[in-house]
């Protein structure tokens, strides 16, 4: 089996408040930065990025979705990949969790690129639900970009090549997918925004650790939610439910394994592989 190295990568972040980010963790209103995180993939001379981070167009007067302060755009994914001496021209594939606009908002960076997402993912960027319509999910002005790159649409799950994985997971968007990656650890799986953070996953998770590495300790939810907490950007709770479950046993039902969109813990890993 191929072994890959995953790299967490930077590319801006965006501040809230604590009950905001995790539902009934008791964090309040004491507000906190979340990342916009990427993942680059390696091995054997391949460089391979999981997510292009938020287009600088939807930070409108410093402030992004639901109008709470933000920074990142292209400067930030370029000194995200330079910190770890790669280029965007270095890039061999992007693959997309999905095409929300603070994972997708930075494709033109990468024309070299072979492009890779579900089909179902591309549907729903071209037919927005009302309610994607109104949060903005979708960044339109992608579509002719994405349109002139070497893009390939897949439908379902499937070795994308030894060692990577993906699989169809929708709830949070019709077409989002998981990335299974075979590591030296073991299987690593990357959430997206299925779900944020490992309290989402993990509703058990009795311990919030910020972008800086302090440690706070936060109500468990299992008996509230069950076996996740859904974000409030779930449009199908249903097919939400069957993809947790897809993405714990992926998982191996431990949180070592999974690496959510936005979990701030992950800064701490950021130019350290696992």
């Amino acid at each position: 089996m191929s072994l890959w190295t995953i790299e967490v990568l930077l590319y801006g972040k965006i501040r809230g408040p604590g009950e905001f980010i995790i539902a009934g963790s008791g964090l309040g209103d004491q507000e906190f930065d979340v990342p916009y995180l990427g993942f680059l993939l390696q091995n054997e001379g391949r460089n391979i990025l999981v997510d292009s981070g938020i287009n600088e167009n939807f930070i409108i007067g410093g402030k992004a979705w639901g109008g709470f302060p933000a920074v990142g755009g292209e400067a930030y994914v370029v000194e995200a990949l330079r910190s770890v001496n790669i280029i965007p021209e270095q890039i061999d594939m992007v693959i997309y969790t999905h095409l929300h606009n603070d994972h997708a908002g930075n494709c033109h960076l990468f024309p070299k690129a072979k492009h890779v997402f579900q089909k179902d993912e591309w549907l729903n960027l071209l037919n927005p639900i009302p309610a994607q319509k109104v949060r903005k999910d979708y960044d339109p002005s992608i579509i002719p970009v994405l349109e002139k790159l070497d893009t390939t649409a897949i439908d379902g799950d499937l070795e994308l090549l030894p060692g990577i994985k993906v699989y169809k997971a929708p709830g949070h968007s019709l077409g989002s997918q998981l990335i299974a990656v075979a590591t030296p650890k073991g299987t690593m799986v990357i959430l997206g925004d299925l779900c944020n953070t490992y309290s989402h996953i993990f509703p058990e998770t009795d311990v919030f650790i910020d972008m800086e590495g302090n440690h706070y300790k936060i109500k468990t939810n299992v008996e509230t939610y069950g076996p996740a907490i859904p974000s409030p950007m779930i449009y199908d709770y249903f097919a939400f439910y069957d993809s947790v479950y897809k993405a714990k046993v992926l998982a191996q039902w431990k949180k070592e394994f999974v690496l959510p969109g936005h979990e701030t813990a992950l800064v701490q890993y950021c130019k350290s592989k696992f």
